[in-house]
């Protein structure tokens, strides 16, 4: 149990920190500067030292403001920062359960396929957050961060089914090395590949169809690319539910927009934070929507 704690101690720092790294891509990405070099004040440009950039802890010690100019910074960084420490969190407690089943998050066998799953969840969690944040303040769906997260969503689609495939014929089983849902957490894999392929080119299709018969109207390329992301990354049948909610949050969101006189009939919202908000439930708790949903419908 005290292991446990501390390893959820550990993700949520570490979440933290992959949050304060988030900031730097996004506001880099949209400058044009490498990702290379020390962190400045982005108003006197003054060098930050070390004591400025804890994740969260720095912006509420300093008032959310530099210390050296005194200029008021973003509320960005340290919303960014906790966010990803409690979806990183969460992605983990959540992984440990579909994977293992059990109350440990420590298990005694760890496999290659059920650690990358890990490790995947995480970069697309932080991939989520990047064009979210990015299309919420400019509007666009960055071509570099989403192009290379899709050959990377592809690979990790053809990696997992390699692993699975190589370790459901090598003799671990036979051995006692894996237990009963390793190997279904495995064979898993192995069957879903295709239908994976499939979803992703569905969904994209889908997208495209909507840009071209609406001529482009509040959804545009960066959306249609985001949406083949998520059909790779999360697959058949969690991409779906994700594309769902997407529009679901969407079609709230904007009603509250125009109620609260923030946007007009006329004007668009941002379609990419909501396609990530509906991926990023459907990670968590897709699975259970779906339970639910097959349940009402008698089909379990």
């Amino acid at each position: 149990m005290i292991l446990d704690t501390l390893f959820i101690i550990f993700i949520f720092l570490f979440g933290a920190a992959i949050g304060s790294f988030l900031n730097v891509v996004i506001l880099r990405l949209h400058s044009g500067r490498t990702l290379g070099g020390r962190s400045q004040c982005p108003h006197c440009h003054h060098t930050l030292a070390t004591l400025d950039l804890i994740p969260i802890l720095s912006y509420l010690l300093l008032s959310g403001k530099c210390r050296y100019c005194g200029h008021k910074l973003s509320i960005q960084y340290p919303l960014v920062e906790l966010t990803a420490a409690i979806l990183f969190t969460i992605a983990f407690l959540s992984w440990g359960q579909a994977a293992f089943g059990c109350q440990t998050l420590i298990p005694q066998c760890l496999t290659p396929v059920n650690l990358s799953s890990l490790i995947f969840n995480l970069f697309l969690v932080s991939v989520l957050i990047v064009i979210s944040v990015y299309d919420l303040k400019w509007g666009l769906v960055p071509d570099k961060i989403i192009l290379p997260a899709s050959v990377i969503a592809f690979g990790y689609q053809l990696l997992t089914f390699v692993i699975a495939s190589v370790t459901k014929q090598s003799n671990l089983s036979s051995r006692g090395l894996l237990d009963e849902r390793s190997q279904g957490f495995l064979s898993s894999f192995e069957m879903t590949l295709l239908p994976n392929l499939f979803t992703a080119f569905g969904i994209g299709l889908f997208f495209f169809l909507i840009i071209l018969f609406t001529k482009g109207k509040g959804m545009g390329g960066g959306d249609f690319k985001l949406s083949i992301f998520i059909g790779l990354a999360l697959g058949w049948p969690l991409a779906l539910v994700a594309v769902f909610l997407g529009f679901l949050t969407g079609a709230l969101g904007a009603v509250m927009l125009i109620l609260l006189g923030k946007k007009s009939f006329k004007q668009t919202v941002p379609f990419g934070p909501f396609l990530a908000l509906g991926s990023l439930l459907a990670i968590l708790v897709g699975n259970q929507i779906l339970e639910l949903y097959l349940k009402s419908m008698g089909l379990k």
